[in-house]
């Protein structure tokens, strides 16, 4: 194969979880320009189907409408309010980012090992990294974002140890901010990613560009994992 028919998509089917996210619809896109056909999954309306992923029945539901399944990205995000949020909020976030996230794998567990697929799941930097206090003053980002954003670390390894010996490969992209008005992170390139800047590294993680790749973390982040100050 030449190195552009390996990013190919072509006759591919991708599950794209919280695809009408912002980085959702990049993934979308990414999918489409490589030949392949997403399914957005998602809370709003606009999604090929609307589904709640703390729901598992729901989501089991949508893998039996699909006759195949060769991707599954999971870009849904729990709340990004400041520490100072209700408490309940926090029982939110966990079942969001790490319960529906479990259920994610457990529903299109069965059709993505059938097609020897991939599975994509997406971090943060603050998966890697605490939140700069100077960057988030004065109210500080919520601890249930970096619980979830690690917890995406472990379980991503988890799935590539157990799901590797049936041809699956599991792996996580971990982007920094995306220009959407917000402050600038401390990194060595100074600003912010441009939503576009995502899909080089989508495309080779859900390609067959990646293919002797799994459990591993790719980060995009302008450097701000590399410093500390």
């Amino acid at each position: 194969m030449s190195t552009l028919d390996l990013f190919c998509l072509t006759s591919k089917t991708a599950v794209v979880i919280g695809g009408e996210g912002l980085l959702g619809k990049v993934v979308c896109e990414t999918v489409r320009e490589l030949g392949g056909t997403p399914v957005s999954v998602d809370l709003h309306v606009g999604a090929s189907y609307v589904r709640d992923i703390t729901d598992l029945p729901s989501l089991i539901e949508v893998e039996g409408y699909l006759p195949r399944i060769d991707i599954v990205i999971n870009c849904a995000i729990g709340n990004q309010k400041p520490m100072t949020f209700p408490t309940s909020l926090w029982d939110e976030d966990i079942a969001i980012g790490l319960t529906g996230a479990s259920n994610v794998f457990i529903a299109f567990r069965d059709k993505i090992i059938a097609s020897k697929g991939v599975f994509l799941t997406i971090g943060s930097d603050l998966s890697l990294t605490a939140p700069d206090p100077a960057r988030y003053e004065p109210e500080f980002k919520p601890l249930s974002y970096s619980v979830v954003k690690h917890g995406i670390i472990g379980m991503t390894r988890y799935y590539a140890a157990l799901w590797g010996r049936h041809g699956v490969r599991v792996n996580c992209l971990c982007p920094g901010g995306i220009e959407q008005g917000q402050s600038v992170p401390r990194c060595p390139l100074e600003r912010l990613a441009q939503s576009h800047e995502m899909k080089g590294a989508l495309a080779f993680m859900i390609s067959a560009a990646s293919s002797y790749m799994t459990g591993a973390i790719v980060v995009v982040d302008g450097g701000r994992t590399i410093t500390t100050g």
